[in-house]
């Protein structure tokens, strides 16, 4: 039993660092998790009007997401318990559950960002975006 708790622990473990490290690359440019709704924005010839409006919805997501101090005192708490000499598994599953809560929040609102960057394109501008997205399906499947 033991062992299963000690695996289910580190895996847990090694998905909460993996979130960290993900978030935590967020204002690295183009390397973060917002590189997706950017980069599908290439070719699209925006406006300038439509590129200061997603300049804006960028700069309010990020302002929206929790700093990296916080994520990092959440992983050294996670770490903490640990390392501790009795496992408290109480304490352990709250602070995975806390984290998850808050993975599924900045992906809910990485959404929200996508869908409103979505909302700023023409009907053109949507149509050459599906296209892409078509084709890149397809050299997916193979």
């Amino acid at each position: 039993m033991k062992a299963k708790t000690l695996t289910a622990l580190l895996f847990s473990t090694l998905v909460a660092a993996t979130s960290l490290t993900a978030t935590a690359g967020q204002d690295r440019g183009h390397h973060g998790p917002l590189a997706g709704p950017v980069m599908q924005l290439k070719g699209l010839d925006l406006t300038e009007a439509q590129k200061a409006q997603v300049k804006t919805l960028m700069e309010q997501h990020r302002a929206s997401m929790p700093a990296k101090a916080d994520m990092k005192a959440q992983h050294q708490q996670l770490k903490t318990l640990i390392q501790a000499e009795n496992f408290d598994e109480a304490a352990v599953r709250a602070e995975l559950e806390s984290q998850q809560k808050q993975r599924l929040e900045a992906e809910i609102s990485r959404a929200r960002l996508q869908h409103d960057i979505y909302q700023l394109l023409t009907a053109e501008q949507k149509a050459k975006l599906a296209e892409r997205e078509q084709k890149r399906e397809s050299r997916l499947q193979g």
